[in-house]
């Protein structure tokens, strides 16, 4: 029998808005968005000029050219471009209730884009909306995922930076790269500090030397591999690079308090 998707009763039907827009913008020029108005959550790309949300308030938000801006669902708003450069926008306006991730109730600059890897993403996506070839609404979804994982992963590594500025680097490099082998020294030296001061401040971090947390973190994924059904115990150490099943069924009971092995059956059981 053929695979085949059909996408019945589709939410996106129900909702004209969503989709890709593009517009240009000639200054001065105001809006007012009154609640109920905008009835979808949206991700503005600024891609000429500078617009201003809510004006004069303590809740103001200035983007200039380059700058995402999250516009929550059904939020109100007085919006106005500045005077000095005429306006240009690509606004991807989605149904938040289709994505598995909290995002605020606020309006904010979710990143600014200096590199134009952004601007090349809501293109493509304006792109494909508009020509509506065969499958463009699930390929504008998937835009809209890998648009939210980019934004995740900046403000991931904007927070470490903030938060641990002597390793934030070494923290971003494990956590992108713990199935690999590599050690304490070289995370140091990706931060310019020394191998006992990094595990000292990563404890402050993670409450664990950088070793202890790359194993929990192979340990980890080693456990949603067995409980896929699509890996066995070996086959899971394996991928997370500790072929030693000695010391995997160690480092696994360490974590959860139960062995691999029963692990394995109870999920089955389930």
């Amino acid at each position: 029998m053929a695979f085949e998707i059909n996408m019945l009763n589709s939410c996106y039907e129900k909702n004209p808005n969503f989709g890709v827009y593009r517009g240009e913008v000639s200054v001065p020029d105001r809006y007012v968005c009154t609640k109920n108005a905008k009835m979808f959550t949206r991700f503005f790309y600024v891609v000429k000029g500078t617009i201003v949300f809510d004006k004069g308030t303590n809740h103001m938000v200035i983007a200039p050219k380059g700058s995402i801006v999250y516009l929550p669902y059904d939020v109100a708003y007085i919006s106005e471009w500045e005077n000095d450069e005429n306006g240009e926008y690509i606004s991807i306006n989605f149904m938040l209730q289709d994505f598995y991730v909290q995002l605020p109730n606020h309006i904010c600059i979710a990143a600014i884009d200096k590199t134009g890897s952004y601007l090349e993403l809501f293109i493509n996506a304006y792109e494909a909306w508009e020509k509506g070839a065969i499958g463009y609404r699930l390929a504008l979804l998937s835009d809209v995922y890998k648009l939210l994982y980019f934004l995740f992963r900046d403000s991931t590594y904007k927070n470490y930076k903030k938060q641990h500025s002597l390793i934030y680097k070494g923290i971003f490099y494990l956590e992108n790269h713990y199935t690999e082998d590599f050690s304490v020294e070289f995370l140091a030296d990706m931060c310019n500090i020394s191998a006992g001061s990094f595990r000292r401040h990563f404890k402050s971090y993670r409450k664990m030397s950088p070793i202890t947390y790359r194993n929990y973190l192979r340990i980890q994924k080693a456990k949603e591999l067995i409980q896929s059904g699509e890996y066995n115990i070996t086959e899971a150490a394996n991928s997370v690079n500790i072929p030693d099943l000695c010391y995997f069924n160690k480092l696994f009971r360490k974590y959860y308090q139960i062995s691999p092995s029963d692990f394995l059956r109870e999920n089955k059981h389930i």
